[in-house]
């Protein structure tokens, strides 16, 4: 390894004496100030190594790279957008997403199907803090446009996210997502966005009729992408609902040897390993609201926390009333008994 591998000659600014510096006794602003590009964003290697980048390339391990892009995939009335809600909230908090690490920054959430209503009760509803998120809702901005463009920049601006959210693709572009021409023209778009604004994005996305084979129109976003995520859910139609996550693409990573199974709880997603049973889920709703202001519990209610099925619910308050642990108080309520 040569000299200047290890360090780098300085000047000493009056007497224009050389002094040898090793980077190891450098601190990371000297070094951002000292190792200066060539030819406006190119490096010689040995300095290159020793820039003070990130120590954690991942906003979600794996998942989500540090300037990199992800798709999540998958029919409607699977639960996509409470996914990305949720992956929003982890990383602005730094919290594990689904058991998985995460490394916090700012997100932004731009909505191209929700109205501002809808979101609002969707986040309201999983009482959740959502640190370090935004959203914003449009029914007309198109990236591959100017004039969406200057919107979508303007938001970046203000913003400066660290991971961008657009959901869902088919809403974002003027173009059609069939045509290779007008989707490489979406991700050349999208490419300049995160250079410029130091960010990761994640596209949510529909399949084509066979889920199997991925995203719906070109396959130009299939080469882009760092991460391909589908979403597919397993439950029927009425029951709670269910998902499994299965990683398509991880081109910085090995592929997982299972997909991960989810459930629906509160509104929000838990691995189905740890998931409560629903007659678990009902005797706690039922207590807490005994709990804290001595109020009683409807299926109703217990139907919009998003806990079980009719039938399952139905159950399950059976169950506890034969148990002794809640009493049938009038029809249709229930009061915790223990």
């Amino acid at each position: 390894m040569s000299a200047l591998s290890e360090g780098m000659v300085v000047y000493h600014p009056e007497t224009n004496e050389p002094t040898f510096i090793p980077y190891s006794e450098m601190e990371a602003e000297s070094k951002l100030k000292a190792l200066k590009p060539v030819g406006g964003f190119c490096y010689l290697v040995d300095q290159f190594i020793q820039l003070p980048l990130a120590p954690v390339p991942y906003y979600v391990k794996d998942w989500l790279p540090r300037h990199g892009k992800a798709v999540l995939f998958a029919p409607p009335k699977t639960g996509k957008s409470f996914l990305a809600t949720q992956i929003a909230r982890c990383i602005g908090s730094g919290v594990p997403f689904l058991d998985i690490p995460t490394v916090q920054g700012k997100v932004l959430i731009v909505q191209f199907e929700l109205g501002q209503e809808i979101l609002q009760s969707r986040l309201k509803i999983t009482g959740k803090g959502y640190r370090n998120v935004y959203v914003g809702t449009t029914f007309s901005m198109k990236i591959d446009t100017e004039g969406g463009q200057r919107l979508l920049r303007k938001a970046m601006d203000a913003i400066r996210p660290d991971v961008l959210i657009l959901d869902p693709l088919v809403k974002l572009i003027n173009g059609d997502e069939n045509e290779t021409k007008d989707m490489s023209k979406v991700v050349d778009i999208l490419d300049t966005f995160i250079e410029a604004y130091d960010c990761s994005i994640l596209i949510i996305h529909h399949p084509g009729k066979d889920i199997s084979r991925g995203g719906r129109g070109s396959s130009v976003l299939d080469g882009w992408v760092d991460s391909y995520i589908e979403m597919k859910r397993t439950s029927k139609q009425g029951e709670p609902l269910k998902a499994k996550l299965n990683p398509k693409l991880l081109r910085h990573a090995p592929l997982p040897d299972e997909p991960i199974a989810i459930a629906m709880q509160n509104f929000e997603f838990i691995s189905e390993d740890t998931a409560p049973t629903v007659k678990a889920e009902v005797e706690a709703f039922v207590k807490s609201r005994w709990a804290v202001a001595g109020d009683t519990a409807s299926p109703a209610q217990i139907l919009g926390a998003g806990i079980g099925s009719n039938t399952s619910v139905a159950n399950a308050l059976r169950q506890l009333v034969e148990e002794d642990k809640i009493e049938q108080v009038k029809r249709g309520e229930y009061k915790w008994k223990k």
